[in-house]
């Protein structure tokens, strides 16, 4: 098949329009953060920061954290992987100026820091924390959200074992109000184990779950056994009914025998 001219003109027009629009590839972050932390801990994370310049030639980097008793640790690498600085931050937040006249082509940073205390209490939703927040601004302009490590859970060994024991109650609920039991007691103790969660009493909320456990246990087995009763019940009907049926066959054929 053969193009005139102005077709292939409109060919080359509509490629270079798609690549005027195509999306640029925003800063590359990466980093592992777990979904929950424990309360006094220590915290120690690394992100890494590529493809820098997609946006801008120059920028700053903020970063932002829940965590306590923070140092951030900033490094700067040529392309060659070769350091070009190191700086230290401490508190809450920092700001780094990146610029690509300075050879940078990579930055990591170092979180070290401590799980902050809980003061409110949450069982659903679950209380959370900032564990990390970086964005990429521009003075006196706008700001952008690299990566938000938000989301994640702080906890005590008590806090983590109420939330276990009343995750544990919640399954037997289901299972119990499955096989057609009267959960409602084990409802009502599993919801006074989650108020005692939410107030921080997890003593409370440990034992009070498991009698909702309990609960809901005892009810499916009570269930079962009424359930297995009344089949019981039914056969024995049933077999009654074909012994009598058999004994009023019998007693009828031996009647019309002595009659012949």
């Amino acid at each position: 098949m053969n193009w005139n001219r102005s077709s292939k003109v409109v060919l080359a027009l509509f490629v270079l329009l798609a690549a005027a629009v195509a999306p640029v590839a925003a800063v590359d972050v990466q980093g592992n953060v777990s979904d929950s932390a424990e309360v006094g801990a220590q915290q120690d994370r690394t992100f890494t920061f590529t493809n820098l310049y997609t946006d801008y030639e120059e920028w700053t980097l903020h970063g932002q954290t829940d965590l306590t008793q923070v140092t951030w640790t900033v490094t700067a690498y040529d392309n060659a992987g070769n350091q070009i600085e190191q700086q230290t931050f401490t508190g809450q937040s920092f700001d780094y100026h990146i610029r690509a006249s300075d050879g940078t082509t990579k930055v990591t940073v170092r979180l070290q820091g401590t799980t902050p205390a809980v003061d409110d209490w949450s069982y659903q939703p679950p209380q959370s924390i900032v564990f990390a927040e970086f964005q990429q601004t521009q003075q006196g302009g706008s700001a952008t959200v690299l990566q938000s490590y938000d989301g994640v859970r702080p906890y005590t060994q008590q806090s983590q074992q109420a939330r276990t024991q009343i995750q544990q109650a919640e399954a037997a609920i289901q299972n119990a109000q499955s096989a057609g039991a009267d959960v409602s007691e084990a409802k009502r103790l599993r919801q006074n184990a989650v108020e005692a969660y939410n107030s921080g009493n997890f003593d409370l909320a440990i034992d009070l779950a498991n009698q909702a456990e309990q609960k809901a246990e005892s009810a499916a087995k009570s269930s079962k056994l009424t359930r297995w009763a009344l089949i019981g019940g039914a056969v024995v009907i049933v077999l009654l009914a074909l012994a009598g049926g058999v004994w009023y066959y019998l007693s009828n054929r031996e009647t019309h025998d002595k009659l012949a």
